[in-house]
């Protein structure tokens, strides 16, 4: 189109953007120096017959006000000018870039207001990126500021989050997520700290491949996102603002409420704007299981995480539409219900944040995998961290990072599932493990697989062999996912081995880790943190051909321990435990109470009811000891989710304000520590300052002082009267008054992998 048609047309539909375009050409003419305005002047001047008197031109006095008409003459002569000094696509770029900026001013005002409705957002946001496309490029101020509008807008307040988001993610990114949004009455919500850093990670990584500096491939799954208002409204739609102030309750209240207050949301309906906004959504997808992931305006910041703390929630999505959605909300109200958990809760107080308004967005993706023997699910899955907080040998450095994979969905490589074990890696050294002797490979690996279970229409927990049986070999590059334990040997998978008998295959990702991919991820990583400016963690599934990546959010991590060297005057009689494996450097200075549940105690307990006693006991106390001024010992894993003979099955509540855990593992029982760096239950202890240790009490050379810890009196039921009946499991030595005044000192050395406890006056130091 000719330039003088586009400025008739805007003339025509904006006068005032016309006149701008006017000014826009003589300012970028006086510029180059093609036009002098005191010349123009004097030419609107001589057009309008104006006269000037002697005294106009006395530089002291100000000069005359030109009358109304002045403004169209200055802007026929700026046509006049520009036809004349300039191409004719130099001034169509011209006209077309002042109403590309005018979209972005309008742009940034709607996404300021937060009852512009989305769609009107949605609208204004695709105006702006489609307008004149090739031809006219806003100047970077005004896209700065439409960007950093709609990161206030839609993601958070946080300055210095929207310092890294407003240049990393495009207007056009935007424009895919407010395509992606469930509609909700009100136009308040944010996306949630979840979707928040998913949206800006895949943005740093996009300009990274633009850049040239990312080659590895990768995708995020097809998302689409419930803004956190949505829980304000099913509140309110279902009669609940009752439950809104339970977070000031006694934690114990919190906790018995709880399943009453879930009910109460699984009861509940969804408002008719989210309703059918999730029914389009449904429709536009498909079948195919989905993830219902909690994004709370709290979620993924740095220093509180909230790992783990709320619901994340798996969903077959089969069947008709109706039966569909209807299994989709009610994932929905499980995730809002999850606000209320005592963990997160618990977690809110100790963090300082109890008083903010939390509000739950909501995260759907589609579930990364194939679909092989009536089974979905992703052929590799994991978490993985620019940075190695936590090492299993002092050879890894702390800027390796490390990953934890599991064959399945990635549940197991953050929880703490059972008695399986996910395979740790140091991305820049991957054949270093954390277990080399083949027994111990076989015995600490994965067991069982999360799927989701087509048949059953659910997620499920399927044994390693049943899974293989149903999949057979069609199950993708099993060479890097397996190994062969036999004649207690591990040994490679080599060719097609059509003898190959399921039971002896142990998931070790040895072909994985001599691959390109530790490289690829860690490359990632390293771009992600640049960008944020702080390490960050990953989860990520693999289909088989490509990496997903599911979320990213800053890495929790503490202030790193100066190394102390463990004294060697310490007499027999006050060592009270040390240990020689996977030990941290960290010190727990003058610990008053040691709390003990030994786990020849727990493993005679006679049913699942007494073994959640005493994780209540565990509680109780938790709340009445001095904060970091006891230790807590126990059996195995602390925090296990699935068979709690093998842990005490306590939550974040329950553990919060101890100093130091120690996991304790004898050589006559099935209790094992869970060399958990980066599970969500690890996060936990790491962002509260919470050292880690675990005991392997029958090695040889190992110090276990058996006279103090089981013959010193048992302080439970004078703290904790309600659990009086478990004093024969759970043991609380006060050690001022079983040591005539001292207190527990426990020196961890990294560096050496030793540590010990011992007894000793007072130091004062934290």
């Amino acid at each position: 189109m000719d330039w003088r048609q586009t400025f008739e047309n805007l003339k025509r539909r904006r006068p005032d953007l016309a006149e701008r375009a006017c000014r826009q050409l003589l300012l970028d003419m006086q510029r180059r120096g093609l036009v002098d305005l005191d010349t123009l002047d004097e030419q609107i001047a001589m057009a309008l017959k104006l006269v000037a008197s002697p005294r106009d031109l006395d530089p002291n006095r100000p000069k005359p006000k030109l009358p109304s008409q002045s403004s169209a003459a200055l802007h026929e002569l700026a046509l006049e000018h520009a036809a004349r000094h300039l191409a004719p696509e130099q001034i169509q770029a011209t006209i077309l870039l002042v109403e590309k900026r005018q979209l972005a001013h309008e742009g940034a005002r709607l996404a300021e207001d937060p009852d512009t409705p989305i769609p009107v957002l949605r609208a204004k946001v695709h105006e702006f990126v489609n307008f004149a496309r090739g031809e006219a490029v806003a100047p970077p101020e005004d896209v700065l500021g439409i960007r950093a509008a709609l990161v206030r807008r839609l993601l958070t307040d946080q300055l210095d989050f929207i310092a890294v988001a407003k240049q990393q993610i495009k207007v056009s990114e935007f424009g895919h997520v407010l395509d992606h949004m469930i509609p909700t009455e009100g136009n308040q919500g944010r996306l949630g700290g979840k979707a928040a850093g998913l949206i800006l990670a895949h943005s740093i990584l996009q300009r990274a491949r633009e850049s040239g500096r990312l080659q590895a491939e990768y995708r995020v799954p097809t998302s689409y996102f419930l803004p956190s208002n949505g829980i304000l409204e099913f509140i309110e739609h279902n009669n609940l603002e009752d439950l809104i102030n339970v977070k000031y309750k006694p934690i114990e209240e919190v906790r018995e409420q709880f399943p009453l207050v879930e009910r109460l949301f699984k009861a509940g309906s969804l408002p008719l704007a989210i309703h059918e906004g999730l029914r389009e959504m449904l429709e536009k997808v498909g079948e195919g299981p989905l993830v219902v992931r909690s994004s709370s305006l709290l979620e993924d910041r740095i220093g509180h995480a909230f790992s783990g703390k709320y619901k994340s929630l798996f969903i077959a999505n089969r069947g008709p539409t109706a039966r569909r959605l209807a299994e989709l909300e009610n994932a929905i109200a499980e995730v809002y219900a999850s606000v209320f958990h005592p963990d997160p809760i618990e977690y809110r107080r100790e963090h300082g944040l109890i008083d903010f308004q939390e509000q739950m967005g909501v995260l759907i993706q589609s579930l990364v995998g194939r679909e092989l023997g009536r089974m979905m699910f992703p052929l590799f899955a994991g978490v993985a961290f620019s940075t190695c907080e936590m090492r299993w040998s002092p050879r890894i450095r702390r800027s390796d990072g490390m990953a934890r994979l599991v064959l399945g969905l990635g549940t197991r490589a953050v929880d703490r599932t059972g008695a399986d074990y996910p395979v740790l890696i140091s991305l820049e050294q991957p054949t270093l493990r954390a277990v080399q002797r083949p027994d111990e490979v076989y015995r600490y690996s994965q067991h069982e697989v999360d799927v989701v279970d087509l048949r059953e229409g659910q997620f499920d927990s399927l044994p390693l062999t049943n899974v293989l049986s149903r999949v057979g070999r069609d199950l993708p590059q099993m060479s890097k996912v397996f190994s062969i334990y036999r004649d207690r040997d591990i040994l490679p998978m080599v060719g097609i081995m059509p003898q190959l008998d399921p039971r002896e295959l142990v998931v070790t990702f040895d072909g994985l880790v001599k691959s390109q991919f530790p490289r690829d991820l860690k490359r990632m990583l390293d771009i992600l943190q640049e960008g944020i400016g702080e390490p960050v963690d990953v989860e990520f599934a693999h289909d088989g051909e490509v990496l997903y990546m599911l979320q990213c959010r800053a890495l929790s991590h503490g202030t790193a321990a100066e190394r102390v060297a463990i004294p060697s005057d310490i007499s027999a009689a006050r060592k009270v435990f040390s240990a020689n494996r996977y030990v941290q450097t960290a010190q727990c200075r003058d610990l008053e109470y040691l709390v003990l549940v030994d786990p020849r105690d727990y493993e005679r307990l006679p049913s699942r009811d007494a073994m959640l006693r005493v994780a209540r006991a565990v509680g109780a106390l938790n709340q009445v000891l001095p904060q970091r001024r006891f230790a807590l010992m126990g059996p195995g894993r602390w925090g296990s989710r699935g068979d709690i003979r093998l842990g005490v099955p306590v939550t974040y509540a329950d553990i919060c304000r101890t100093g130091l855990l120690v996991e304790i593992a004898r050589k006559k029982g099935s209790y094992l520590p869970d060399v958990s760096f980066g599970t969500h239950f690890f996060n936990d202890l790491v962002e509260s300052r919470i050292s880690y240790l675990p005991l392997y009490p029958d090695e040889p050379g190992v110090v276990w002082n058996e006279d103090f810890l089981q013959s010193s009196p048992n302080a439970l039921a004078e703290l904790a009267p309600k659990y009086a009946d478990m004093a024969e499991t759970v043991r609380v030595i006060d050690v001022r008054a079983a040591s005539d005044g001292l207190r527990l000192q426990v020196i961890m050395d990294g560096e050496t992998d030793t540590a010990l406890a011992y007894l000793a006056p007072p130091t004062g130091k934290p």
